[in-house]
């Protein structure tokens, strides 16, 4: 673990909590203080230090009097179950990390419980990640759905029936390296990029590049009545797209010159990387969508609050 990168991690998540959040000491990263709330952080692997901060109760002198803190233990250290205390792991700081992101372009604060570990996004006293009960159906790899129906409506500004659908997306990694000497020229070919695409229409999506970098889909189970799309592009042909475009992107030219006599002349060479040095993985996610059926059809997507541009099956109107 990268120990200041994971306080600074945790410091932005409960800053987008609403929590002033200051220094620690003493066996502790951080202080976190939300009215009448205190929440102590300790980032570490080490034993040592996660034994003494868990056998430890902090309090504060607040203006109403001592109060006790409330503790946040994150580590990538299986330290079983534990009492009095919030462990997160990696899982956690992704998923917290992409949703206080989100809250911040909503303009919204992130909800963090630390008795129940709940999260979610709220205005007021509402919880708009609140899930539904129903029948489970599929488990699927899904991108966080941290919109509530509720909140949903309130976006799509019209009454009606509201249904879930999951709309099939390639979310996928391709990574070039290497180089190439051409003459006096150096061509560098080192590049990384993970973007999304719709596995129905082949588009990309407009989710912010720093998101989707922090982006970890998380295995659930949808709601038994919700709608599954079929992915329509398949993985080989995407790769082959993916592969013809990195390599059109990271194609150089190269002006080189020739002496003959009194005479120079010029050429441009194109030197394209070696497609054996370009990595591609493809995984299949699901966008969680919630579709508000009355006088008109809206489709609000849960992970990013915005209403949907592109028709999910027949019927559906566009915006």
């Amino acid at each position: 673990m990268k120990k200041e990168r994971a306080v600074s991690a945790v410091k932005t998540i409960l800053k987008a909590a609403s929590y002033d959040v200051e220094e620690g000491n003493g066996g502790i990263d951080l202080n976190a203080y939300r009215g009448c709330e205190c929440l102590v952080v300790l980032c570490s692997d080490d034993s040592s230090d996660i034994d003494f901060f868990l056998s430890k109760k902090f309090r504060v002198q607040l203006e109403d009097g001592v109060s006790d803190c409330k503790k946040l233990l994150f580590t990538m250290k299986n330290v079983g179950s534990v009492e009095n205390c919030t462990v997160w792991g990696h899982m956690e700081l992704a998923k917290y990390s992409g949703q206080a992101t989100v809250a911040d372009v909503l303009g919204e604060s992130l909800a963090l419980d630390f008795k129940d570990n709940s999260t979610g996004y709220i205005r007021n006293t509402e919880n708009y990640n609140k899930e539904p009960s129903k029948d489970l159906g599929p488990e699927l790899a899904c991108l966080p759905s941290v919109i509530s129906e509720e909140r949903a409506r309130q976006i799509a500004g019209v009454k009606g029936d509201l249904h879930r659908v999951y709309i099939p997306h390639y979310l996928y990694v391709c990574e070039s390296t290497g180089e190439k000497i051409f003459k006096n020229h150096v061509i560098d070919f080192n590049f990384m990029e993970k973007g999304l695409i719709n596995a129905i229409s082949g588009n990309g999506t407009d989710i912010d590049p720093e998101d989707l970098l922090r982006l970890v889909p998380e295995k659930k189970n949808v709601p038994g009545d919700a709608k599954v799309l079929d992915a329509k592009l398949k993985k080989p042909a995407l790769r082959d797209l993916l592969m013809d475009k990195i390599v059109e992107s990271l194609t150089k030219s190269v002006r080189v010159s020739t002496s003959e006599g009194d005479t120079i002349s010029y050429e441009d060479i194109r030197v394209t990387p070696d497609k054996d040095n370009i990595k591609i993985e493809l995984e299949l996610v699901y966008l969680p969508v919630i579709q508000i059926r009355g006088n008109k059809i809206v489709e609000v997507e849960a992970f990013t609050g915005e209403i949907l541009r592109e028709p999910l099956d027949d019927g559906v109107e566009l915006l």
